[in-house]
């Protein structure tokens, strides 16, 4: 080979070796950076489910404790029906809050989940 040609192919390869493996090395910098935002969006989803079922069982000890309570004293039938009726609508109203905060927060995980993808296209 004539060092022309030599000098030439040692100056190139470098330069194409490069030119090769940059957008492998940006794309596994990508996909390390969307594994993360999705491991960051799994962590926030999963603290939002352990902060829902707190309240969710913050709320039954309410009711059970508010329950134990009224018992302490002497109910006619209908008090007592009454009583049950109360807490029972307490209830559906405190699982129909917790339903919609839950919805919400699934929407505003999934927008900025799709702002994400949205913003790296």
């Amino acid at each position: 080979m004539h060092p022309h040609w030599k000098k030439a192919t040692l100056t190139v390869l470098p330069l194409a070796g490069w030119l090769f493996a940059t957008p492998v090395v940006w794309a596994h910098d990508e996909y390390q950076e969307h594994q993360a935002f999705h491991e960051d969006l799994g962590a926030q989803h999963q603290a939002e489910h352990e902060d829902l079922n707190a309240e969710h069982r913050a709320g039954h000890e309410q009711l059970n404790a508010e329950h134990e309570y009224a018992h302490q004293f002497p109910m006619t039938r209908r008090q007592h029906r009454r009583l049950h009726q109360r807490l029972a609508r307490e209830h559906r109203a405190q699982h129909e809050g917790l339903n919609a905060e839950h919805q919400a927060e699934h929407e505003e995980l999934n927008a900025e989940h799709q702002g994400y993808h949205d913003f790296n296209e």
